[in-house]
């Protein structure tokens, strides 16, 4: 049974990332060689590489050869995943990514404008996005699977887009029409379920040539979404009470999640007056330091912080069960079974 060595993939993806912004580097205009710089640099900043690992461990799984087409996918996709948070720091207005500067920030700071900091960072962002599609151009791959790998991209990127613009739409913007819908429900698998499990998988799947089996893809999905909604469940604990930097980005945009929607629901009855202010304190537009630790009070007093950690339990442990449902390789399955048990750890 092949080994497997996470740690050496996510060397390879890292590798080829450069290499790629390296070449995006040197077919840009002498004059935005420095731009192209800081891109590569926010780039590869350090993370986990869930996205392209999963692909990867999906593509071998599922009987794939050629790996060097999953890391270039992978890389990819990771190089997709740049884009979107450089345009999502923009519109959240968020100063750092990943422990440093946001890519608006730096060219702020370098050309002493907001505005042309921000103008320039979404125009590099879209550069990066047409960039990735002549690396899935270049893939080693038949006609079919290459139509499947677009369209499956294409999916994927519509998907998270409608994702953002509900997560826009109802930051800061809560009332009582939006609290009867299940709006951070849906944000969770469009922004988030689809985007970071579901379709990294399929991706695997597609780049592996196995032939179209809805079954099979239908069985992909189901656990992406589990584990994806689990993962944005997780997310919002640490956007609310925040990790080692202790942040509480989530309340002060006044994000609508899971974890506020359950607290609001459990407040209806039994609090109705502090579920008002709890409401009005998420949609204010600035908010002090008593706002944010009011907002954590009520999380962890109304069984919010307890009900969601339970929920992750469940449909992380349901995810995992499914995978068993699948035609993968055990080995590279059990890889991606110690993969989904990371989202298990609490920041609280």
């Amino acid at each position: 049974m092949e080994e497997i060595n996470v740690k050496l993939i996510i060397e390879r993806i890292d590798s080829v990332i450069e290499e790629m912004m390296d070449e995006l580097t040197a077919l840009s205009p002498e004059e935005a060689r420095e731009l192209m710089h800081d891109v590569k640099e926010f780039v590869l900043r350090p993370g986990k590489r869930i996205r392209p690992l999963l692909l990867v461990l999906s593509y071998k799984g599922f009987g794939g050869r050629n790996c060097d087409d999953a890391i270039a996918l992978g890389s990819a996709i990771e190089i997709m995943h740049a884009f979107l948070l450089i345009h999502d720091d923009i519109v959240d207005e968020s100063e750092f990514r990943r422990g440093e500067p946001t890519l608006h920030k730096i060219y702020k700071r370098v050309y002493n404008s907001e505005k042309l900091g921000k103008d320039l960072a979404l125009t590099v962002g879209d550069i990066v996005a047409f960039y990735v599609i002549r690396i899935i151009g270049r893939l080693h791959v038949e006609a079919d699977v290459l139509r499947r790998i677009i369209e499956t991209f294409s999916n994927c990127y519509v998907k998270t887009g409608y994702g953002q613009v509900l997560d826009i739409l109802y930051s800061s913007n809560i009332d009582e029409n939006v609290l009867k819908q299940d709006i951070p429900q849906k944000i969770c698998l469009l922004k988030t379920a689809y985007y970071t499990f579901v379709y990294p998988m399929l991706f695997g799947y597609v780049l592996s040539g196995k032939g179209r089996n809805i079954v099979e893809e239908e069985r992909i999905a189901s656990i992406g979404e589990k584990i994806g909604v689990a993962f944005q469940y997780r997310d919002d604990l640490l956007g609310a009470f925040g990790g080692e930097s202790k942040s509480a980005n989530d309340i002060v945009e006044g994000k609508y999640t899971m974890l506020v929607k359950k607290a609001v629901d459990s407040l209806e009855l039994s609090r109705p007056s502090e579920r008002r202010k709890l409401v009005e304190t998420l949609n204010k537009m600035e908010k002090t330091q008593e706002d944010i630790a009011y907002v954590r009070e009520i999380l962890l007093n109304s069984g919010a912080v307890d009900w969601i950690k339970e929920q992750i339990s469940e449909l992380v442990n349901e995810g995992i069960k499914k995978l068993d449902e699948i035609d993968m390789l055990s080995n590279y399955k059990g890889e991606v079974k110690r993969l989904f048990g990371e989202i298990l750890k609490f920041p609280i």
